[in-house]
């Protein structure tokens, strides 16, 4: 196992924070990322987990709800994004949702494009480094179609915009066209598969992308392309290449949480993560502005240990909440907000893919064995259900278990078009917070399951096209 070089990974994130300036997305650096060994290239990866800071989904989910008293005192971003708005931000404001994913894959392209050419270091160990940072580079941009571009639909992929295809490292690059969403997802398909071969099996650390998590990543775009068939071959590929070089797996909340103060891992630690991509957000757990909603908590059975990770008690406050299962998440964190590629992540895809598959007892069983690490074994068993109605109830697990972390906006952008749930309505509500009456409530137009650029970005490159 390879130790990290501190002083460079330092000066790359140093390099990282103090230079950028606004072109395609905000974020080209100004200046450039020096490095001639093979090992400075590599050091380089160990900056690059950050999707941004409060990210858009865990706010856009109509997992969310929220009390006028905090909604007021909220920041206008917050406001807007809570109401579904078509613009977001003001034209001096930066998008770390766009930000972070550029600024990494910035670093991705230096290594794709330079590493080979690079001091000391055998041709195995460059072309690994290669394969991971490609794998990488699909991960970021899935991030980004899934933000800006329309919802995957085979029917309309090859005209839809989608986000621009950056492989270059390139600063001086000032001219960017918005790819088809049909074209980012074959190039992260093309990427991955070129990749998978030589991304090693043993990584030094979950921060570094393990082939494994590279299949689940292929695995997660061909879900979101509805190729349940695909995405299922690749997980159970997944499954078969999972690393020795750290601890990984779920944990069982029935005896984690018989700690009260239990937490999951501080720092990068979680066992459940295989792969860390995690966005800071204070929304979740020190504040009081995104509250869980009151249908997701009727959704949880009595004995749910994942109820335990919420509070009807106000962050620094007194009293409870004034609406009945509003609930504030409290834990359990470590790598906060964690959206990468995460074991109850991939279990739960499986789940899916096996029911759309019509393995139906397979897919029993995987959702049974997993609620088990949830909840007593008597409220686990998922009884025979025909097939429609296990995928409804596993897209419900998924709720229950992502709750506030992001997840439903994928989840509700790549289900907009699925029969089984074309004709669910997204709504937000405000509560009144001396009644806990709704106060305002609004409706999702589905245009909005597509962010539009920020304004500085589009002032920033003449020409290139908004979303509606």
């Amino acid at each position: 196992m390879r130790k990290i070089n501190k002083y460079n990974l330092l000066c790359v994130i140093a390099i990282l924070v103090s230079s950028c300036k606004k072109d395609f997305l905000e974020v080209a650096p100004k200046g450039s990322l020096i490095a001639s060994k093979t090992f400075e290239y590599e050091n380089m990866l160990y900056g690059s987990q950050s999707i941004g800071f409060d990210v858009p989904s865990i706010i856009l989910a109509d997992d969310a709800a929220t009390i006028s008293t905090y909604f007021n005192a909220s920041n206008l971003r917050f406001q807007r994004l809570f109401r579904w708005e078509s613009d977001i931000y003001e034209q001096e404001q930066s998008a770390s949702e766009l930000q972070d994913p550029i600024k990494n894959i910035y670093i991705y392209n230096k290594v794709i494009n330079e590493v080979m050419d690079s001091q000391e270091g055998s041709t195995e160990y460059k072309r690994s480094l290669v394969a991971e940072t490609k794998a990488s580079r699909a991960y970021f941009n899935m991030m980004l179609v899934n933000y800006y571009g329309k919802p995957y639909n085979s029917k309309t992929a090859t005209s839809d915009l989608g986000i621009p295809l950056i492989k270059l490292a390139d600063v001086a690059q000032t001219s960017f066209t918005r790819a088809t969403v049909q074209e980012v997802y074959d190039s992260m398909i093309g990427d991955l598969k070129e990749a998978i071969p030589e991304v090693p099996i043993n990584v030094p650390h979950r921060l570094r992308m393990c082939r494994a998590a590279a299949e689940m990543t292929l695995a997660k775009i061909y879900w979101f392309m509805a190729d349940y068939k695909a995405a299922l071959e690749w997980i159970n590929i997944a499954k078969s290449h999972l690393p020795t070089s750290f601890e990984h797996g779920l944990y069982d909340y029935n005896e984690t949480f018989l700690n009260p103060s239990w937490s999951v891992s501080t720092g990068f630690n979680n066992k459940q993560d295989l792969h860390v991509r995690v966005s800071i957000s204070q929304w979740v757990s020190s504040s009081n502005n995104v509250l869980l909603a009151p249908w997701v908590y009727k959704l949880y059975s009595t004995n749910d240990q994942r109820l335990k990770a919420f509070s009807n008690t106000p962050f620094q406050g007194t009293g409870v909440f004034p609406v009945a299962g509003i609930k504030r998440r409290t834990g359990p964190f470590g790598s906060q907000v964690g959206q990468g590629i995460t074991m109850p992540d991939m279990e739960l895809m499986k789940a899916e893919c096996e029911a759309r598959s019509g393995l139906l007892e397979q897919a029993n069983l995987t959702v049974t064995n997993f609620r088990k690490m949830r909840m007593p074994q008597s409220e686990a068993v998922v009884p025979p259900l025909a097939k429609d109605d296990l995928i409804k109830f596993i897209i419900d697990e998924r709720t229950r278990e992502f709750a506030l972390f992001g997840h439903r906006w994928f989840d509700m952008r790549r289900l907009s078009s699925d029969p089984l749930f074309t004709d669910k309505t997204y709504k937000h509500v405000i509560y009144d917070g001396q009644t806990g009456t709704e106060k305002e409530t609004f409706t999702l137009d589905p245009l909005r399951l597509t962010l539009r650029l920020p304004r500085g970005v589009l002032e920033a490159n003449p020409g290139m096209q908004d979303n509606l």
